[in-house]
């Protein structure tokens, strides 16, 4: 049976992650600590030689996968690392760029007798319910669902899939809400309540009969 090892990369810090604003589709580059982060998870991920190097069409991540594989002992052309927007953060629609801070409050204290965070949220009633808030609320309707989200989702992996070989090593710069949806389907007894650090690795053994989560968010060395 056909084995993919997947390494989920969450992109280094930003700025908007230092100023807590909402960075769904939209976009800012990585700062200072950012770029210490690629490079970290470079260092990480060292030793693996990658048949294929993924990332988001946003800049921080192909920042990201470039600084990464600069680290890698086995560096591929960066004309090599194949951008896919199926693996693009949540869209948070009209609240693109608003302060995370002050929209989740709005958003979830409605719903929540805890603390009103899509952290909180996700604890409690699970990340499809938090997810599923923000196109109920968005007035355009244009934020996405926890469905549309995951249905991009399967179509990157089954296409990364195809293009790899049994016992392949690939590499994918995504996102932190994203890595946490994927970790939920093939595993909902991980604690996804916290997003997985910037920088931090997330592994996953995929074959055609499904998948098992090896690790989430971690920062260090196995």
């Amino acid at each position: 049976m056909k084995t993919v090892n997947y390494y989920f990369v969450r992109h280094g810090q930003t700025l908007f992650n230092r100023y807590r604003h909402l960075q769904g589709w939209s976009d800012s580059p990585l700062t200072d600590k950012g770029i210490a982060d690629a490079k970290n998870a470079g260092k990480l991920l060292a030793d693996i030689d990658f048949a294929n190097i993924y990332c988001s069409d946003t800049t921080r991540a192909i920042k990201t996968a470039r600084f990464i594989n600069a680290e890698n002992q086995h560096p591929q052309d960066e004309k090599e690392i194949e951008m896919i927007s199926a693996f693009r953060e949540q869209f948070f629609g009209y609240f693109e760029g608003a302060n995370s801070v002050e929209t989740e409050f709005k958003l979830y204290q409605q719903h929540s007798t805890v603390e009103p965070t899509l952290n909180a949220m996700t604890a409690v009633h699970g990340i499809k319910v938090a997810i599923d808030i923000w196109k109920d609320v968005d007035p355009f309707h244009d934020a996405e669902s926890y469905d549309e989200i995951v249905t991009r989702l399967k179509q990157g992996l089954d296409y990364t899939f195809k293009q790899a070989q049994d016992g392949d090593h690939v590499l994918v710069v995504s996102h932190g809400t994203l890595i946490r949806i994927l970790t939920s389907i093939f595993n909902d007894q991980i604690d996804v309540s916290h997003s997985p650090r910037n920088g931090s690795i997330t592994e996953l053994q995929l074959t055609e009969a499904g998948g098992t989560i090896e690790c989430f968010g971690r920062t260090t060395k196995v």
